[in-house]
């Protein structure tokens, strides 16, 4: 696929129009729930629940956007641990490649820049009106979640 830049590199144009977007999702863990946050009615994906973060700018790592994005969105402060998954979704409009990031804070996050914030066990996610992007991942790093949450129990 040809694919022009515009300005920041992890905002691509490819075939057709379809933007490409480079973002990072946090799955971060305090007291042992994990944070999922609703995103705004009038925002791509309005009312559904994910894991929260946002989009890569030029030159940060997922994790330092992590960082960035989830004191704007959230008003905490994260520890990012590692990242856990690479996972491309395709939307009518745009392809999103989303680095889930596996990270840890000590405060209770508040809604600043979402419409709600959940704390939820890992077996209540589910339950949440997941994105579509982060219910496909949900299934692939629910297993390395709870893996990392019994190692810090133990």
């Amino acid at each position: 696929m040809d694919e022009l830049f515009h300005g920041n590199p992890n905002i691509r144009q490819g075939k057709a129009g379809m933007q490409h977007l480079e973002v990072v999702a946090g799955v971060i863990v305090v007291n042992g729930k994990l944070v999922l946050a609703k995103r705004k009615k009038e925002d791509h994906m309005g009312g559904f629940w994910e894991f929260p973060g946002g989009k890569i700018e030029d030159g940060e790592t997922p994790e330092a956007a992590l960082v960035r994005e989830i004191d704007e969105e959230l008003g905490i402060e994260v520890v990012p641990v590692r990242e856990i998954a690479v996972v491309e979704h395709q939307y009518p409009e745009r392809l999103v490649r989303l680095h889930f990031v596996l990270a840890e804070s000590k405060e209770i996050p508040k809604a600043l820049d979402c419409d709600d914030v959940a704390l939820a066990d890992v077996e209540e996610v589910s339950n949440y009106r997941l994105a579509p992007a982060d219910e496909r991942a949900w299934k692939l790093i629910k297993e390395d979640t709870l893996s990392f949450l019994n190692s810090k129990r133990a």
